[in-house]
């Protein structure tokens, strides 16, 4: 939904937000093609899906350098790395593959201003006797709803299905690199870390202090490190965290409570992806 659904508009919105050859010394390009067709089929053979479909030009690629903002998300509890690799390198049709939570109306709390239906990207929501119904046939799992919903009515299956989000996320994350081991370098950026992702049209206040930028070969430990980093500062109160402000307090989870950002990187390290111990060396 929005000015990234097809290549042209994503340009524009890259250079918008100065991502162009002025500034970074190398052209733009969008690596699933004009309309997200050019891709290519990854063998993987994990749990959840025997191969995945990674943008083309990205497959092609012999080399990778990931650039990562690290910050909390509504639902896998942070973005570094690893949900960086498998949502970005993948063409709609992996990211639907990847969503396959459905979101559901809370009736009750339910007032019927018709938020979630003006936000929806695929007409999924109605309003019908004054609450909202989705249709989970037409529904492909962005949360977009959830996210506007003001009376938080809009929840899922955060025991059963999210669980499998974080893992189906993480196998796409392993098919993104595969084929380019040891020829991959990461960094995070632990800057203006906020309580939600940027894929949002908007911004809130940091939930902690900026801490610096890390570089890793490893993914998993690169994940693992920034959660730790994060959760080792104090908390800002005047912010969307509403617990956990102290030290050693799981942040993610004083954002969005019902989140297990850590499964992103137990599960990695489960695949083979990366190991969660790191050393630290301070530059």
């Amino acid at each position: 939904m929005g000015a990234r659904s097809n290549a042209v508009e994503h340009i524009g919105t890259a250079i918008s937000h100065g991502f162009d050859f002025a500034v970074a010394g190398a052209p733009v390009i969008i690596a699933d093609g004009l309309n997200g067709k050019n891709v290519r089929k990854v063998a993987i053979g994990k749990k959840h899906f025997e191969e995945v479909t990674i943008a083309g030009d990205i497959a092609a690629a012999d080399s990778m350098i990931v650039l990562s903002h690290f910050k909390g998300h509504i639902v896998s509890g942070f973005g570094g790395a690893i949900k960086n690799m498998a949502m970005g390198c993948a063409p709609p049709e992996g990211k639907r593959a990847q969503h396959n939570a459905r979101p559901f109306t809370i009736p009750e709390k339910c007032t019927g201003c018709a938020s979630c239906l003006k936000v929806c990207p695929k007409d999924a929501i109605t309003v019908k006797k004054k609450k909202s119904v989705i249709d989970r046939e037409l529904c492909i799992g962005c949360f977009e709803c959830m996210h506007a919903c003001p009376e938080h009515a809009i929840d899922i299956d955060w025991e059963t299905e999210i669980p499998q989000f974080m893992e189906r996320m993480v196998e796409y994350a392993y098919g993104a690199v595969k084929g380019k081991e040891k020829k991959v370098g990461f960094m995070n950026f632990l800057i203006r870390i906020t309580p939600d992702c940027d894929c949002f049209p908007f911004s809130d206040a940091p939930i902690v202090p900026d801490i610096g930028i890390l570089a890793s070969k490893d993914p998993v430990a690169i994940d693992a490190a920034s959660f730790d980093l994060v959760n080792q500062q104090q908390g800002y109160k005047d912010s969307l965290l509403t617990a956990h402000h102290h030290p050693g307090e799981d942040k993610f989870t004083g954002v969005h409570e019902q989140t297990d950002g850590y499964r992103q990187v137990r599960y990695g390290e489960e695949i083979g992806m990366g190991s969660s111990n790191y050393e630290l060396i301070r530059i």
